[in-house]
């Protein structure tokens, strides 16, 4: 959000020319210091069952996309809700067990971009 004064926009500047705008939770996957050590077969299990909780999401129409960064960083991942509730979207991804057991931490932030994102866009998110 910018910190610059709101008023009404001029009816012929950037503002008016912005398309209808909405609210949604993006989630940020960050890799967790010092997390539990566990076996090949656990990390797979768990890696499974956090693609499953991600395709459920997206069939249930609560998450438009989501996918992981390809840097070896911190950063491993990104969720994109369909909600404005970051209370909403922490609940969903409760029971995932990448980040119920402790092997990624989730960042969740309300954003303000365009409505219909994902709409009609033919994307497929990681679990497809």
């Amino acid at each position: 959000m910018s910190d610059l004064p709101r008023g009404d926009p001029a009816p012929d500047g950037e503002t008016a020319r912005l398309p209808p705008m909405t609210h949604y939770v993006v989630g940020l996957l960050r890799r967790v210091p010092h997390r539990p050590a566990i076996s090949a077969p656990e990390a797979d299990r768990i890696q499974e069952e956090h693609l499953a909780t991600i395709r459920r999401l997206r069939e249930a129409g609560e998450l438009i996309t989501a996918g992981p960064f390809e840097e070896d960083g911190d950063l491993r991942g990104i969720l994109i809700f369909s909600t404005a509730s970051v209370e909403r979207a922490r609940e969903l991804t409760r029971s995932d067990p990448a980040i119920a057991g402790g092997h990624l931490a989730l960042e969740l932030l309300t954003w303000f971009a365009p409505a219909g994102l994902g709409v009609g866009s033919g994307a497929s998110g990681p679990a497809d």
